[in-house]
C-alpha cells in the first residue's frame, strides 16, 4: 500500500532568517512518493501547511550553529466546507522550536478568484502553489510575539460577505496564508469548498477495524485485557472513536472470545467494554480469528480459512458457576455448561462471510480462493489492486463478489487519523473533502485500515469527515453489497514467502501433534490450543514487525517440535535378569503440561521369556513415571531380547520401536537356595553341636562338686 509524504515545495517551504545573520533560505527538496495523484496531492497539502515536522535548519556560517526554522500552518474549519451565509473559520498554528523569541508579526488571508475545477488543477495548486485567477485579500490579523521552543495556536474567522463567499458559485477554491515577521514570510495553503446540492446523494461507506495489535498466545489474559481495554488503552480508543458514527466495524473474534473465556475473571474493564461494543448499532463483520493473514493461508495450500472449534484448554469451570446459577440451570446436575465457541466468538456481525485481507497482501488468487470454497464469500481489496475495469465500490473479478475500497482516499484517511496536529489533521481532510466533491456520483468505500497508537479523537475525527463529505450518504455494508457490480480484472499478488514458509511448517506438523494429543483425556487441550497460537501468529498486526514476528514464529515452531515428542520412552541398559521371575522397570517422560494416559507394549523375541504384553500407563503434566512389567523366564540361562513400544490408548504408535537385549542367568536362583540351604543346616548343625557341649560341661562340672 502506497503511503503519502511530506511534500516540501521551494517556493511554499519559506522559512524565516534573521537579517542580521545573513543566512539563506534552505531549499527543501521534494519527497513525494509514487503513488498515484491523490498520494502527491495529500503530500502537498501536508507540504503546504508545513505538517508534520520542523523544516530543516538554514546553512549556517562557520560561528553560528544551525537554528531550527520556524513551521506554520493553516487549515479550514468543517473539514474545509463553507457556506455562502456563515463565516470562514481558520485555524493557525506556528512553531517556533529556536531558543530566540519570534517578534510579533501579521497574517494576511487571500482567497483565489476561480475555483479549481479538475484534479490537475488541484494537483497543480498543492503540490506547486499555482491556480489561474488573481487572489483576493480577505483578512489580515496581528500576531503576537512567540517565545523560543513555544508554539501558537490561533483562530480567524472571516464574515462571508468579507471573504466574498456570497457571491461564489458552488466549487472548489485555493485558500492561501501569508505570515510576515522580521520582513521575512512562509506560505501555507489549502482549499475551501462550496458543495452543490445534497440531492441524488451518492452512498459511502467506511469500514473501521476493532483489532487488538500483534499477539503471541491464542487468547488475550486478563492483564493485558484491562490494559488494553482501560482509560488510555488501545480498544478503548477504538470504541469511543467509533461510538456515534456510521463506521462498519470489522470486530477481531479473538478479543471478544478472550473476555468471555475468563467468565466472572474478567476485568471489569474488559467487561464494560465488551458491553458497549455488543450494544452500539453499527454494521459488523468478523475478521479472522486474531485478524490472521488469508493470503497466507492461501498460498500455503489451505482451502478454507482456518478457524476456532473449540476453547476448551482456556475455560475453568469455576469461573463460570455463579453465572450458571442464575441462569437457567444445567441439564446434567452437577455439571457446570461452559460456554460454546460460537458463543465466545459472537461479535454480532450483521452480514457473514466477509473477508478482508490486509491492504497490499492479496488479489486475483485469494479472491477466487475464497469464492470457490465459499459460494457467499464477499472479499474486501483495495483499488489498487484492479488492473482493468472501472473501480466501483462493488465488483466482480472472476468468480469473486468484491468489495472495492477506495486505495488513495483510505491512504489519505489514514494519514490524516495518525496525525497528532488538529491543524495539520484538518488540513488533510479538507484535501479529501475537496477531492470527493470532484467526483460524488458513483458509490465509494473506504477504510480507517489498521494500525496502532491513534487517539479517539484523531480516529473519530476522520470518520466523522469521510463519512459527511459533501452530497454523500454513509450506508452500511449490505447497502454497498447491494449496487450494480463492475466487472473488473485484479493483478496477482504473491504472499511473503516466509510466513507462508511456517504456516507450511505448523500444517506439516499437525499429524504428529494430533498422534500426541491422542494420550490427553481432551486431545482438543493441546490441538485448540496451537491453532488459537498460530492464528495470532498469523495477525496482520504482525507484518508492521517482521522481525519481531520472525522471533516469535521461530519460538513457536520450538514448542512444537517439543511437542511432537511430548511423550516417550527415555532410553535405559540392556538388561540383566537373575531368575525365572522378575519385573523389569522403564520409565516414561511427558513433556506436556497436561497428564497422558499411553499403553506400553513389551513384545519377546524368545518364547522362553514370558511378558505381560500391555501396561497402562498414567504420567502427570510435565513428569516421569516408572513402569514394572512382569516378566517370566523358562530357560535357566541364556540372551534373548524384548521390544518395546508406547502407544496411545487408541492404537497410534508413538515414537520409535525400543530394543532391549535381556540375559537370562536363572540358574542362579538354584544356587542361591543350594547355599542358603547348606548356609542354614551348617547353622543348625553347628548350634546342636555347641548346645551338647555346653551341656556336657555342666555335667561335668557338677560330678566334681560332688566328690
Amino acid at each position: 500500500m502506497v503511503r503519502s509524504r511530506i511534500a516540501q515545495e521551494n517556493d511554499l517551504a519559506m522559512t524565516f532568517s534573521s537579517p542580521a545573520t545573513g543566512r539563506a533560505t534552505a531549499p527543501v527538496p521534494s519527497r513525494i512518493g509514487a503513488g498515484g495523484r491523490l498520494a502527491r496531492w495529500v503530500g502537498a497539502v501536508v507540504a503546504s501547511a508545513l505538517l508534520l515536522a520542523p523544516l530543516p535548519a538554514a546553512a549556517a556560517t562557520d560561528d553560528e550553529a544551525a537554528v531550527p526554522e520556524v513551521s506554520f500552518s493553516m487549515a479550514p474549519a468543517n473539514q474545509g466546507v463553507v457556506s455562502t451565509t456563515q463565516q470562514l473559520v481558520l485555524s493557525l498554528s506556528t512553531a517556533n522550536p529556536g531558543p530566540d523569541p519570534l517578534a510579533a508579526g501579521e497574517v494576511t488571508i487571500e482567497r483565489g478568484a476561480r475555483g479549481l475545477t479538475s484534479e490537475a488543477a488541484l494537483d497543480t495548486w498543492l503540490e506547486s502553489g499555482t491556480a489561474a485567477g488573481s487572489f483576493i485579500e480577505v483578512s489580515t490579523a496581528e500576531t503576537d510575539e512567540i517565545p523560543g521552543q513555544s508554539e501558537d495556536a490561533q483562530t480567524i474567522a472571516v464574515d462571508a460577505s468579507d471573504a466574498g463567499l456570497d457571491d461564489l458559485s458552488n466549487g472548489i477554491y485555493p485558500i492561501r496564508a501569508t505570515y510576515e515577521t522580521d520582513g521575512e514570510r512562509v506560505v501555507a495553503r489549502s482549499v475551501i469548498v462550496l458543495p452543490r446540492s445534497a440531492s441524488g446523494t451518492a452512498p459511502i461507506g467506511v469500514i473501521v477495524p476493532i483489532t487488538a495489535g500483534a499477539i503471541s498466545t491464542g487468547l488475550l489474559g486478563g492483564d493485558a485485557l484491562a490494559e488494553l481495554t482501560g482509560a488510555d488503552g488501545e480498544l478503548r480508543a477504538q470504541l469511543d472513536a467509533v461510538t456515534a458514527t456510521p463506521a462498519i466495524l470489522a470486530v477481531d473474534p479473538a478479543i471478544v472470545a478472550s473476555i468471555r473465556a475468563l467468565g466472572t475473571a474478567a476485568p471489569a474493564e474488559a467487561v464494560t467494554w465488551l458491553e458497549q461494543l455488543m450494544a452500539l448499532p453499527n454494521e459488523r463483520f468478523s475478521l479472522q480469528y486474531g485478524d490472521a493473514d488469508l493470503a497466507t493461508q492461501i498460498g500455503a495450500g489451505v482451502s478454507t480459512p482456518l478457524e476456532m472449534t473449540t476453547f476448551a484448554p482456556y475455560l475453568d469451570a469455576a469461573n463460570f458457576a455463579s453465572a450458571e446459577a442464575d441462569a437457567t440451570p444445567s441439564p446434567t446436575p452437577g455439571v457446570t455448561e461452559l460456554p460454546t465457541a460460537e458463543e465466545l466468538l459472537d461479535v454480532g456481525a450483521t452480514r457473514s462471510s466477509v473477508y478482508w485481507p490486509a491492504t497490499g497482501t492479496a488479489g486475483a488468487e485469494v479472491a477466487a480462493a475464497l469464492a470457490d470454497e465459499d459460494d457467499a464469500a464477499l472479499t474486501l481489496l483495495p483499488s489498487s489492486v484492479i488492473t482493468r475495469g472501472d473501480a466501483a465500490a462493488r465488483a466482480v473479478g472472476g468468480s469473486a463478489d468484491l468489495l472495492v475500497y477506495d486505495d488513495e482516499v483510505s491512504t489519505a484517511l489514514q494519514d490524516a487519523s495518525s496525525t497528532t496536529s488538529p491543524v495539520d489533521r484538518a488540513a488533510l481532510l479538507a484535501a479529501l473533502t475537496a477531492r470527493s466533491t470532484l467526483d460524488d456520483s458513483a458509490p465509494l468505500l473506504v477504510t480507517l485500515d489498521r494500525a496502532e497508537g491513534r487517539s479517539s479523537e484523531a480516529m473519530r475525527e476522520s470518520i466523522l469527515a469521510v463519512a459527511g463529505f459533501p452530497s454523500r450518504l454513509a450506508v452500511g455494508l449490505d447497502a454497498l453489497a447491494e449496487t450494480t457490480p463492475a466487472r473488473v480484472t485484479l493483478d496477482e499478488i504473491a504472499p511473503d514467502a516466509d510466513r507462508v514458509e511456517t504456516l507450511s511448517a505448523y500444517l506439516d506438523a499437525a499429524p504428529d501433534l494430533e498422534q500426541i494429543a491422542s494420550v490427553l483425556e481432551d486431545p482438543d487441550l493441546l490441538l485448540s490450543n496451537e491453532r488459537a497460537t498460530v492464528l495470532q501468529l498469523l495477525g496482520n498486526a504482525w507484518l508492521r514487525t517482521p522481525d519481531t514476528w520472525t522471533d516469535a514464529a521461530t519460538a513457536h515452531q520450538e514448542r512444537i517440535d517439543t511437542w511432537s515428542d511430548g511423550v516417550a520412552l527415555i532410553p535405559g541398559q540392556d538388561i540383566l535378569l537373575a531368575g525365572s521371575n522378575a519385573a523389569l522397570q522403564f520409565t516414561v517422560r511427558n513433556d506436556l503440561p497436561w497428564p497422558a494416559t499411553v499403553e506400553l507394549l513389551t513384545v519377546p523375541n524368545d518364547a522362553r521369556l514370558v511378558v505381560q504384553r500391555s501396561t497402562p500407563v498414567t504420567v502427570g503434566g510435565e513428569q516421569t513415571a516408572r513402569v514394572q512389567v512382569p516378566v517370566e523366564a523358562l530357560v535357566g540361562s541364556g540372551r534373548s531380547s524384548i521390544d518395546l513400544q508406547l502407544r496411545t490408548p487408541t492404537g497410534i504408535q508413538l515414537g520409535d520401536r525400543q530394543t532391549y537385549a535381556v540375559e537370562v542367568q536363572a540358574e542362579w536362583e538354584s544356587f542361591a537356595m543350594i547355599a542358603l540351604s547348606v548356609l542354614v543346616t551348617a547353622l543348625l548343625v553347628f548350634g546342636v553341636v555347641r548346645t551338647v557341649r555346653r551341656r556336657r560341661r555342666g555335667v561335668v562340672r557338677s560330678d566334681g562338686r560332688a566328690g
